[in-house]
């Protein structure tokens, strides 16, 4: 996927920008059971459907230092007030060897943009925020990593900001992600992950795409 300059300063999952950038179909498929963190969750999925989004299409644009990532999806059921769903991209080390579906490892944390449709008794929580993944349902604050304390640091010694801007028209999501544009061109790769609220997906369960999405420079940059 080439990454241009664009006019997309906000997050704006409505602005008519979008419809000039060059869209990809990412398949997604369900996170392995064997991959979860504990027996209990391995155990109580066993046999149950799950990683329900199967595709999200995908559009990437620069914004001075800033990546907007709009993410495209059908939500297959309406939430039911307990889970609400939720979408991710993750941008592996430079270097990392590593297959998406890991959503990273010990060795190679991936760095995870996080966005959550809140439910109305949230609103004193961010909807965004950037993460590291250590694997599927392994995150934690990026600043904690690095020993960071009280602030919201990132490895660079910089603040890490995400922000995220979402509708949702019928059963169709547009979510817009934005972040710090040199995590994903030192990547050079980027993962997806989608948990369908209204299957109860969290934590490790949810789908995630098989293959990594080349993020390159576009000739404007």
């Amino acid at each position: 996927m080439e990454i241009n300059q664009s006019a997309l300063d906000s997050p704006d999952p409505s602005a008519i920008g979008w419809a000039d950038l060059p869209e990809i179909a990412v398949r997604l498929s369900p996170v392995p059971l064997a991959a979860q963190p504990n027996a209990y969750i391995r155990a109580a999925w066993e046999g149950r459907p799950y990683g329900m989004v199967t595709e999200v299409k995908v559009r990437a644009a620069r914004a001075a230092d800033k990546l907007n990532v709009l993410l495209d999806w059908e939500r297959p059921g309406a939430a039911t007030g307990e889970f609400t769903d939720s979408a991710a991209v993750f941008f592996p080390p430079p270097g990392g060897n590593e297959p998406p579906v890991t959503i990273g490892t010990h060795d190679e944390p991936v760095t995870l943009w996080l966005w959550r449709d809140l439910l109305d008794i949230q609103t004193a929580l961010d909807p965004a925020r950037e993460l590291l993944s250590t694997g599927p349902g392994r995150l934690r604050p990026r600043d904690r990593a690095f020993g960071a304390s009280g602030d919201r640091s990132s490895a660079h010694g910089t603040p890490a900001s995400i922000e995220a801007a979402s509708s949702c028209q019928g059963s169709r999501w547009r979510l817009v992600l934005q972040g710090d544009l040199d995590t994903a061109l030192s990547a050079g790769r980027m993962g997806v992950a989608i948990w369908d609220g209204s299957n109860d997906e969290r934590a490790g369960i949810g789908a995630v795409s098989s293959d990594w999405i080349p993020l390159e420079s576009g000739k404007d940059m």
